[in-house]
Order: C-alpha cells, then sequence, then structure tokens
C-alpha cells in the first residue's frame, strides 16, 4: 500500500484503482480527514491529495 499513500487520488482514478483494486482505493478514502480543494475529493491522509485542507 506504500505506492498507494505516495499518489494522488486523482492519479489513482487515472489509474481506475477504484475498479482494478476497489478495496485498496477504499482504505484510502475510508475515516476521511481531509479534502482537495480542487477536485472535492476527500482521503484519510492529505498525501494523497492535490491541493489538501483539513475537514
Amino acid at each position: 500500500m506504500s505506492d498507494n499513500e505516495q499518489k494522488t487520488l486523482c492519479a489513482h482514478i487515472e489509474d481506475e484503482l477504484q475498479i482494478k483494486d476497489p478495496e485498496a482505493y477504499v482504505a484510502l478514502i475510508k475515516s476521511a480527514t481531509h479534502y482537495c480543494q480542487g477536485c472535492g475529493r476527500s482521503a484519510a491522509n492529505e498525501e494523497n491529495l492535490c491541493q489538501p485542507e483539513e475537514l
């Protein structure tokens, strides 16, 4: 999962992680603590967002 944690959610969506490995994608967004000011996605780690803002 460490590779997943270094990419942004936008990059994961482009790579279709949500389709190829839904469990890995859910692990990135479950218990979200931040959201992206750019695309509106939320994530558990701010490192996974392009423009993170704390919820």
